[in-house]
């Protein structure tokens, strides 16, 4: 519709993919080829992609809310280059990650330039904790919740990435794995890794009942 929200809120537990779904939405927004209809920027042009993936960016900025929760980290961070337009994309983007640790006094400070931003800023929240943010910050952003990701799917992105690393783990204790996750790639990955140290350390094939005593897991039996 080239309606474009001026604030996105990405919400979800850990894992779920919230800082990447920012920075593909940055992608979208600063692409040189005609997004909105599937049309991809040429090979020969020049492509903010890689810089944004690299986070060299100048016109894609993000910031962690943990270590900058003070109001005059905001206004410095953002309100005062907040006037300067962009230096080579289309919009200058703020993904601001963890962002219910801002203060209340930082959100204050926020909310005027959020709710009359300049037509070249674009402001991207990424959060575990919405219900911390203030219901005023809430209702100018267009909120998108992320919900866990199934065990199928972890479980065939487990088998997949076990191929490549040339593990040898058997598909009962992939899904023990997928399960244990609750939902979070990040923890499945993190699970992965253990399980495919263990198999070099003890080199023969992991089962489930390996992986039940490295989670510590009890049999239902």
């Amino acid at each position: 519709t080239n309606r474009v929200a001026n604030a996105f809120l990405l919400t979800g537990v850990r894992g779920t993919g919230k800082t990447s779904t920012a920075r593909i939405i940055s992608k979208s927004l600063t692409c040189t080829g005609n997004f909105s209809e599937g049309v991809k920027c040429k090979a020969k042009e020049f492509c903010h992609c890689d810089e944004i993936t690299n986070c060299k960016h100048l016109d894609v900025m993000e910031m962690d809310a943990a270590s900058k929760t003070g109001v005059d980290d905001v206004r410095k961070e953002i309100i005062e280059s907040a006037i300067y337009k962009p230096t080579s994309a289309k919009y200058k983007i703020y993904i601001i990650d963890e962002c219910h640790m801002l203060s209340r006094s930082a959100w204050n400070a926020l909310l005027k330039t959020l709710e009359e931003p300049p037509d070249q800023l674009k402001f991207i929240f990424c959060t575990t904790e919405p219900k911390k943010i203030p219901l005023t910050i809430i209702s100018r952003c267009q909120r998108y919740d992320l919900h866990r990701v199934t065990i199928k799917v972890l479980f065939e992105h487990l088998k997949k990435i076990s191929k490549i690393e040339n593990g040898k783990i058997s598909d009962s204790a992939l899904k023990l794995i997928a399960k244990a996750a609750t939902g979070s790639v990040r923890d499945a990955l993190s699970l992965m890794d253990r399980t495919l140290i263990s198999q070099r350390i003890i080199d023969g094939e992991i089962d489930e009942t390996f992986v039940r005593k490295m989670l510590g897991l009890a049999n239902q039996e």
